[in-house]
């Protein structure tokens, strides 16, 4: 695994003038199993494609789970500077885009914890273990009012403002059945199963409940581990992160924000 808690600012932390990009997340923002994470990563191609006067905030942590994004420091940076820029009397320097990626960790806490330890190897396994299902609804009865909080106070800094939220791709798609059947029940949940809602299904409730834009990122990569996912078989590769980038700046394009 890379070294968790990198922090890619390539702004200054202090005033920075013309139109603002912020990108909040963990390390999808970050860029890490790109190459270089600024030029590489998700964010700095979606950057790149924006008009030259736009500036970055990237505020992506790697390492963070929806807990801390909200305790530690991104998301009141994010809303300060939203709403400093935002309700000032100058048009040319507001925040115009916000993309926003968040719950791989609070997933990944239980493959670490559960899975790799072999506690819960499979879904059929697992399923039968109620430490298993519980640590599981547990981590997604948590995640939701964290979104939501999340998405309140973006929307609280300017009810306007453009957002891009994200749903996540399962690394393992294409690679190990194993891992791919625990990552799809974990995303998308499962008939006939305590989890007949996953994660996805959470991040595309509060898209709608909060409206904000939609961002499909977990079908693109549907089958894709090999071509996709970098050698810590967990973050994308150059190539995977190109298409999230794509995805997103398609996004962008179609809700008018940039030509």
């Amino acid at each position: 695994m890379p070294l968790p808690w990198i922090q890619v600012t390539p702004s200054d932390d202090g005033r920075i003038s013309g139109p603002l990009y912020i990108a909040l997340g963990d390390s999808l923002s970050a860029g890490v199993g790109a190459s270089d994470y600024n030029e590489k990563g998700f964010v700095g191609l979606v950057h790149d494609a924006l008009s030259p006067e736009f500036a970055l905030l990237n505020l992506g942590i790697a390492g963070h789970d929806s807990f801390e994004l909200i305790d530690e420091g991104p998301l009141e940076r994010a809303t300060a500077e939203i709403r400093e820029r935002n309700n000032d009397d100058n048009p040319d320097n507001d925040v115009e885009v916000v993309t926003f990626e968040i719950g791989g960790n609070d997933l990944l806490d239980l493959f670490f914890d559960l899975v790799l330890p072999g506690r819960c190897p499979s879904v059929t396994e697992g399923l039968q273990k109620p430490e298993c299902v519980q640590a599981l609804q547990e981590t997604l009865d948590a995640y939701e009012p964290n979104l939501d909080l999340i998405l309140d106070r973006l929307r609280e800094a300017d009810p306007e403002l453009n957002i891009f939220l994200m749903t996540l791709y399962n690394p393992f798609s294409g690679a190990s059945p194993v891992l791919d059947e625990l990552g799809e029940l974990a995303l998308e949940g499962a008939p006939d199963t305590p989890f007949p809602e996953g994660l996805q299904d959470i991040i595309r409730r509060q898209a709608e409940a909060n409206d904000v834009h939609l961002v499909e990122v977990y079908p693109h990569f549907d089958g894709k581990a090999r071509e996709y996912i970098a050698g810590d078989t967990i973050h994308p590769n150059d190539t995977g992160y190109r298409i999230m980038a794509d995805i997103v700046i398609a996004e962008i394009h179609g809700a008018g924000v940039v030509d």
